[in-house]
């Protein structure tokens, strides 16, 4: 029987539960899919943020610039639907620590300290700050609607995982190397200053919150921990000693027990069948113009909807006379899927060829490609890639639009990005692309909370 699987949306109280140099042998009870880092809950309901995927250097590593992209594009949610997790769970330090900084009509975690290392985020449509230690009204009544919409969303789209908060509190305490008397660490003058009593007054009515309003899980705790200096991660107010990991495990092992796994498995098969496949690309219509699209080339054109498609915007190039390869391009935001070899995923499209004997140089119409790192696009630098050409295709026309569509499996990867894609000569027309898990094509609908553009 496959391992339960765990996803995480929260800070290392929560990961590191699942790291073997605090649980040795915790993948002997799960496996753990999926971890988002501190991400606000108000960040995570919120739209994503329309971005041109460029300027990601700058002194950011490769990990922070994939935290940027992924509370840009919320894709944490495309990988809850890749992943299917089982469990799913939540503390809620990114909201006390950090709070939210509103971008355009969407927001992000305000972690600017960090971002702004990014040329990207100073594309940004930047706006104020919300934190709920300025502003506490503000804050826990967006907090409480935004915990209400997560929870819509859970309950109508993946009505099959098991939501686990994980009831911590902050710590003001290390223990020293030399073992002696306890050290205030918001007195060190190494971190900002914080009123740890406050913060954890706060966390309680987030727990509470839910307590009142939803049938959710906890982890609970009996005892106080602190942190310590030879932490893994050096001390800090939610880095603990080890017996606080060594508690977490057991309590949710408890849990999971307590689920009867087997009949759970039996229910979450009747839920799956009837959901959607979901749209993993965003901005499929081309609606939003080239947000989410990257490495774009000017030979691309976005036209206006046709009549027997008016809902979405077209994208084409038509490119004659060339002597060489250019290798035309245009690609996907990343598609977070941490490929192994057996997930299986569909591409499909619209496609209109305007006429067949223009195309030449390997014929390819669209390509595929995984990648290690998030900001990467080129074939060299990819680790698995596949060029969809004439002969891949079962219904090919000329000059009239068609529905294209390709079933995948690849080797390994930790980002998904797809491209229309043209070698050398020929006219070529996109529209209507779709990204989905699973091994054939669906009805194209709109990527997830993206019903009006696509």
């Amino acid at each position: 029987m496959s391992k339960i699987k765990i996803a995480v949306i929260g800070s290392c109280v929560s990961r590191d539960g699942f790291n073997s140099e605090f649980i040795e042998n915790y993948k002997d009870y799960y496996q753990c899919v999926l971890t988002q880092n501190h991400m606000s809950m108000l960040s995570l309901v919120s739209d994503p943020v329309p971005f041109i995927p460029k300027n990601l250097d700058g002194n950011i590593t490769d990990f922070n610039k994939q935290i940027l992209i992924t509370e840009l594009t919320k894709g944490v949610w495309d990988s809850l639907k890749i992943q299917e997790p089982d469990y799913l769970i939540l503390d809620f330090y990114a909201d006390v620590y950090f709070g939210i900084r509103k971008v355009g009509n969407s927001c992000i975690t305000d972690k600017t300290w960090l971002f702004k290392e990014s040329p990207l985020f100073h594309t940004l449509d930047l706006k104020d700050t919300i934190k709920i230690n300025k502003n506490y009204e503000e804050f826990i009544r967006v907090w409480r609607n935004s915990i209400d919409e997560f929870m819509r969303i859970m309950e109508k789209e993946f009505p099959s995982i098991k939501i686990i908060v994980n009831k911590v509190h902050f710590t003001d305490f290390y223990i020293p190397k030399n073992g002696g008397e306890l050290i205030r660490i918001s007195e060190t003058g190494k971190y900002k200053k914080i009123d740890v009593d406050q913060i954890n007054q706060w966390l309680d009515e987030f727990y509470q919150y839910f307590e009142d309003h939803y049938d959710v899980e906890f982890i609970e705790y009996d005892k106080e921990y602190y942190s310590y200096e030879e932490h893994k991660w050096d001390y800090f107010y939610v880095h603990y000693t080890n017996d606080f990991y060594e508690d977490f495990t057991s309590k949710l092992i408890s849990i999971i027990l307590d689920d009867l796994y087997n009949a759970k498995q039996k229910e979450k098969s009747v839920y799956v069948t009837d959901l959607p496949k979901n749209n993993l690309i965003r901005n499929s219509t081309f609606n939003m113009g080239n947000s989410f699209w990257s490495y774009w080339q000017d030979d691309f054109k976005i036209e206006k909807p046709e009549r027997d498609c008016p809902s979405s915007h077209i994208l084409s190039i038509n490119c004659q006379g060339h002597k060489k390869d250019s290798n035309r391009q245009v690609w996907s935001h990343p598609i977070e899927i941490n490929a192994k070899g057996n997930e299986t995923f569909t591409v499909s499209f619209d496609l209109k060829i305007h006429n067949l004997e223009q195309v030449d140089s390997l014929k390819v119409v669209f390509s595929l490609r995984t990648f290690n790192k998030v900001e990467k696009v080129l074939q060299k630098d990819c680790v698995w890639y596949k060029n969809i050409k004439f002969e891949d295709i079962e219904n090919l026309a000329e000059n009239k639009w068609f529905r294209c569509s390709y079933t995948f499996k690849p080797s390994k990867g930790k980002f998904l990005k797809v491209a229309p894609y043209l070698i050398r000569n020929g006219n070529l027309s996109w529209r209507n692309i779709k990204l989905e898990k699973g091994e054939q094509a669906t009805e194209w609908i709109p990527s997830f909370k993206y019903a009006s553009n696509g």
